[in-house]
């Protein structure tokens, strides 16, 4: 920002304006209990740093806590005080948003392409580089099986066999042992016998079953 004058400075603060009622409901609605006290977070556990720059697999400990989030959070922006006046405005639908949400089906996040991605995802959600393109699939298969839905079952079972990523391939046998069911467990059986981490997520998620 370009001024035509000079300013004195005010006293510097670390105020953020929290109202004292709150009683933190950021923090009470963490799902993984990142935010660990007043202005103090854990970004190891927190769901956005997770989403979009978690290394490996999500630990086990958070995946279910995580849900249906595939690219970032706001729990704790909902709950806020400061942003429900902003919040229960009544907005008309943003017909470009709505336009788009057929590209962002779980379904097709799992099984996008490098140019499906750069075409119809990265130019919105640009975090993620194509080279990452496998956190979108994690972060996919991980909420199928956070939904409990069967109807996603092929869908992981293509992924456990098909998918280049052994992340991508770990969660998905998680998360079939998540949504459960004959065709979810033969999926899993087919794979129990395989090396490393794509085996051991299997015969876990069968255990489960």
């Amino acid at each position: 920002m370009l001024i035509d004058r000079a300013f004195a400075p005010d006293a510097p603060t670390t105020e953020v304006g929290c109202p004292s009622w709150c009683r933190d409901a950021c923090l009470a609605a963490c799902p993984t209990r990142a935010l660990t006290a007043p202005r103090k977070i854990d970004p190891r556990r927190c769901i956005s740093y997770l989403t979009y720059f978690g290394e490996g697999l999500t630990p086990r400990e958070l995946r279910e806590p995580m849900g249906m989030w595939v690219y970032g959070c706001d729990h704790c922006q909902n709950v806020c005080p400061r942003n429900q006046a902003w919040l229960a405005q009544e907005l008309p639908e943003n017909e470009r948003a709505a336009a788009m949400a057929p590209d962002f089906a779980l379904a097709n996040l799992l099984h996008m392409d490098a140019a499906y991605f750069q075409n119809r995802i990265w130019p919105y959600m640009f975090y993620m580089p194509v080279a990452e393109i496998w956190r979108w699939q994690m972060n996919a298969a991980r909420a199928m099986g956070n939904s409990r839905d069967p109807v996603f079952v092929p869908d992981l079972a293509r992924a456990l066999g098909e998918n280049a990523d052994e992340r991508v391939r770990g969660i998905a046998a998680w998360a079939l042992g998540r949504v459960g069911g004959p065709a979810a467990r033969r999926a899993l059986e087919a794979a129990v016998g395989r090396e490393g981490l794509v085996g051991q997520e299997a015969r876990e998620a069968l255990e489960r079953l």
